[in-house]
């Protein structure tokens, strides 16, 4: 290759490159070359980016559970994540004639480590051509007596869809259950939770229960899907509270929520405020869980007037003393089956429960809602049982887990799928504990469809060979014992609970400079019950934010009452009162009493003064001083404190300037004045007589506007 330099001109002036600069041109060109022809060779070798895999579902309908003289309904889906079509498929569905007789079998069968089973082929059929990013849904129809299902001994069998797809085979694992007739007959108890999932504020706001309780709302849709059910109700009492303390302004739908919640006949039982976490309650020391405190702040006293249409009656006056509702009646729930604790699922260990068995309310002993899986049993669990002297109701974990995968699934299949494990899990309970009463729960969700919550509660109650019963019932069974296996605390949690003890404390003493400290510090406990609640599980860094703003919110409170800084003041005198500023930024009047104190003994303060701050604006406070010598520089200390005598803000010292000499310089100065005066009006008479005299029968001028002057007769 020849390369010809660039002809002289202008640039000629340049100084000369180096001589080898034309290779370095060279090798670059070379690499570049290079790089361009090996780069395509590479993408060759290496091939396309791997296809993001085909998804593969199946399930059996009406809970996996074939009905005589019906066709058993299998859905499949398939779904291509892809940039391109795919080609159609057959899928062959086969069932186990041998039953999954233990757990242990049926966690398998239904979890990552699928056995190898002898299997039946009992139909076939095809999932057409998928569009890119597109989903395709069919079902297929097995008769009972052509497949053999018929031929089936009471059990749970395994059931396998195989689909040939163009990227290879998929298979999706679900199972059948055929109930036993001739079991014995036994109960089942089906605890659902009604909660608002996480909260940073105490209570709820009427905009956010005007969207919840409204048709397609979260609340209403969880009371709807229980409607009708013999579901037991965990109800979270921080709900009726929300509605309750806007009293008259309380949203409509609201009101009607709470009213259909009322009127249900379902047994219920009131979570803790908030659902807060029970178990990083005891893990930070609580020898009981915490209680909400009166809801003072939430109450407008113009919100429980009673009105009449036609006269209607004025506000009450600040001061007054209305009926407002105390927080027994903001948190009643009707009815309630007694204190029942539940700890979230999988929080609850020994430790917990053992600390949670020394509650007693009302001279009743606590009972805690635990899951199997906290014990040592390998197998199903009595519902009611006992570790040591804590009284317990134990929750089939493997049915409840399934129930709640199905609340939780917006798509049919996986929802049919987890309602048919539920069956089978509740087959394989009734197998292990014949006649035992089995206790379920449809646990704690958010954003749950009112159809999927539905049919996982009715899933629940219809479970076959199993009557529904209430709490009460249960809790009346003979307790059986049990052991429980310790579990770890989330740390974080109890690191949260305890910060916020830390502020608590404080602004407890804070608040008591309101005549009613519970404006505080009940707005305070209902929002780290709520920031302790159970529904941000799963939204760690939302609940960190959460809770890192709440506590800024309380160092603000701790600073909203302080005295205004002051530049230096000078006294100009012996005596005289000083004025200083109060800031009160509260939504509410507060008492005080400043504190004075010189640094030495040539000022005499008032020490202590009370003020009366008003709200959201600034106060003066007057404070007599007195100087014991002429002058010099002094400083006064000041320090806000509560009535009873907490510190309120930090101390503030302001510089005094005493000049108490020009009190009696400025006596004098006035003396010298009136006596300077009257010499000049004695003179000023004389010359006029002296003028008069001099001038007889002359009338004396007179300035216009002044009085001729009076001479006496001599």
């Amino acid at each position: 290759m020849t390369m010809t330099s660039p002809s002289p001109g202008p640039r000629a002036a340049r100084p000369r490159r180096a001589p080898r600069a034309p290779r370095v041109r060279l090798a670059a060109a070379v690499a570049a070359i290079l790089a361009l022809v090996l780069t395509p060779v590479a993408a060759v070798a290496a091939g396309p980016p791997p296809s993001r895999p085909l998804t593969f579902a199946m399930a059996p309908r009406g809970d996996g559970i074939p009905v005589d003289g019906q066709s058993l309904i299998v859905s499949l889906t398939a779904g291509n994540p892809t940039d391109s079509t795919v080609a159609a498929g057959d899928v062959t569905i086969a069932i186990g004639r041998d039953a999954l007789r233990t757990r242990t079998s049926l966690d398998a069968w239904l979890g990552g480590d699928r056995p190898s089973l002898r299997l039946t082929p009992i139909a076939t059929t095809r999932i057409d051509a998928l569009a890119a990013h597109g989903v395709r849904t069919t079902t297929s129809a097995i008769e009972p007596a052509d497949s053999g299902i018929d031929d089936l001994a009471p059990g749970v069998y395994p059931l396998l869809a195989t689909y040939s797809s163009a990227q290879g085979d998929l298979t999706s694992a679900s199972v059948v259950t055929i109930p036993d007739e001739d079991a014995a007959a036994a109960d089942v108890a089906v605890v659902v939770p009604i909660t608002a999932g996480g909260l940073s504020d105490g209570l709820l706001t009427a905009e956010q229960l005007s969207e919840l309780t409204a048709d397609g709302g979260t609340l209403r849709d969880q009371l709807d899907a229980v409607a009708g059910t013999a579901a037991i109700l965990a109800v979270d009492p921080a709900l009726p509270a929300a509605i309750r303390v806007l009293g008259q302004s309380a949203p409509p739908s609201a009101v009607t929520w709470l009213d259909d919640l009322l009127a249900f006949p379902n047994p219920r039982f009131a979570l803790q405020f908030g659902d807060a976490d029970l178990a990083a309650q005891v893990a930070a020391g609580l020898s009981r869980p915490l209680s909400p405190l009166p809801l003072t702040s939430y109450l407008d006293p113009a919100n429980f007037t009673e009105s009449d249409a036609e006269t209607p009656e004025p506000s009450p006056t600040p001061g007054g003393d209305p009926s407002l509702p105390d927080l027994e009646e903001l948190t009643d729930l009707g009815t309630s089956a007694g204190t029942i604790l539940w700890p979230a699922t999988g929080t609850a260990g020994a430790e917990t429960v053992a600390a949670l068995g020394e509650v007693v309310v009302d001279d009743a002993a606590s009972v805690t809602l635990v899951s199997s899986d906290a014990t040592t049993a390998t197998g199903a669990v009595p519902a009611r049982a006992a570790a040591g002297d804590a009284q317990l109701l134990v929750y089939d974990a493997a049915v409840s887990a399934a129930l709640r995968t199905a609340a939780a699934a917006e798509d049919a299949v996986p929802r049919a799928a987890a309602q048919a494990a539920a069956v089978a899990y509740a087959q394989t309970a009734g197998r292990e504990n014949p006649g035992a009463t089995l206790l379920v729960t449809v646990d704690r969700g958010v954003d749950r469809s009112r159809a999927a919550l539905h049919d996982a509660v009715t899933t629940a109650t219809d479970l076959p060979g199993r009557a529904p019963v209430t709490l009460r019932e249960v809790l009346d069974d003979a307790p059986a014992a049990v052991e429980l296996r310790s579990v770890e605390p989330d740390v974080a949690r109890v690191a949260a609970l305890r910060a916020f003890q830390d502020d608590e404390t404080e602004l407890t003493a804070f608040a008591t400079i309101l005549e009613d400290a519970t404006l505080l510090t009940g707005s305070e406990r209902a929002a780290v019950l709520q920031l302790l609640g159970n529904g941000w599980r799963g939204e760690l860094e939302q609940w960190g934010d959460a809770v890192a703003e709440h506590r800024a919110q309380s160092r603000a409170t701790l600073g909203a009452v302080a005295i205004v800084p002051a530049g230096d003041k000078t006294l100009l005198g012996s005596a005289a009162p000083m004025r200083f500023s109060i800031r009160n930024d509260l939504r509410w009047p507060v008492s005080l009493v400043l504190i004075a104190s010189p640094n030495d003994p040539r000022l005499v303060v008032q020490r202590t003064t009370p003020v009366e701050a008003e709200a959201a604006q600034n106060t003066r406070a007057e404070v007599p001083v007195e100087a014991r010598v002429g002058s010099g520089e002094s400083t006064i200390d000041l320090q806000l404190r509560s009535p009873s005598m907490v510190a309120i803000g930090g101390p503030v010292s302001v510089g005094v300037n005493v000049q108490a000499e020009w009190e009696s310089v400025g006596v004098i100065v006035m003396g010298v004045l009136v006596v300077g005066l009257l010499v000049l009006g004695v003179i000023r008479t004389v010359r006029r007589m002296r003028r008069r005299r001099e001038t007889p029968g002359a009338s004396p001028a007179v300035t216009p506007g002044e009085e001729t002057p009076e001479v006496a007769d001599v």
